[in-house]
This record gives structure tokens, C-alpha cells and sequence, in this order.
């Protein structure tokens, strides 16, 4: 009797095993094979440039020089900078003309990681 709950525990072992191998490759296989990589961190953030339209608790409206409009998301860690200091987002009015650094979120829409208020006007190359 004690060599049949052998064999048997053995069967079990073996089978467990089995089945964490064959897991385990699925898991590496749809791992490594990412559909949309998310976007490096070290890429370049681009700058938009426009007045203020509107402003909420979770997106910005800038008005763009070309009269388009781009929404923008804004989160917990967006800064806001005047002169160099920090401002509140309730003290920007309407109409401010604004400097607004973002990167792609996750789902590939812009969020803001600094807006700056009333930016120096782009120097001129001569």
C-alpha cells in the first residue's frame, strides 16, 4: 500500500510540474511579444503654445495660434510656473497665454507635465 501513495504522489508531483512549465512558457511568450510597447521615457516632450480657453479639474483647452484647439490632461503632478515660481491653476485667467510641456499617456493623448504661465516670447534667430 505505501509504494501505491508513492507512485501516486510521485504522478501528482510530476504532473504539477508539468503544468508550471507549460504555464510558465505562455506566461514568457505573451510577455515578450507586446502588441503597442509603451513609448520611451527618455523621448522628447513636446511644447504647445496658445492661450488659455478653459480649464478644469482634469484638462486644459489651449488655444492654438493656427485656431485650433487641443484638449490637454492635467493630473496631481502637473506643475504650474510663473516667473519661475510656483502658481495655483485657479489663479489663471482666462486668455493667458501659456507654454504647456506634455508627454503621451498611456493611451497616447497628451498630458501636462508643466504649464507655464505667460512665457518669455520665442527669441528670433538672426
Amino acid at each position: 500500500m505505501w509504494q501505491h501513495e508513492r507512485r501516486m504522489l510521485r504522478k501528482i508531483v510530476a504532473f504539477t510540474l508539468i503544468l508550471a512549465g507549460v504555464s510558465f512558457a505562455q506566461y514568457q511568450r505573451r510577455s515578450s511579444s507586446k502588441a503597442n510597447p509603451a513609448p520611451p521615457t527618455s523621448a522628447v516632450s513636446p511644447t504647445f503654445e496658445g492661450t488659455l480657453k478653459s480649464m478644469t479639474g482634469k484638462e486644459i483647452l489651449l488655444q492654438l495660434a493656427t485656431d485650433q484647439v487641443v484638449s490637454i490632461r492635467r493630473n496631481h503632478k502637473t506643475k504650474f510656473v510663473e516667473n519661475g515660481k510656483d502658481v495655483k491653476p485657479d489663479d489663471i485667467k482666462q486668455g493667458t497665454p501659456l507654454a504647456i510641456d506634455v508627454k503621451e499617456d498611456i493611451d497616447l493623448k497628451p498630458i501636462a507635465l508643466r504649464v507655464v504661465v505667460n512665457p518669455p516670447p520665442p527669441k528670433s534667430e538672426q
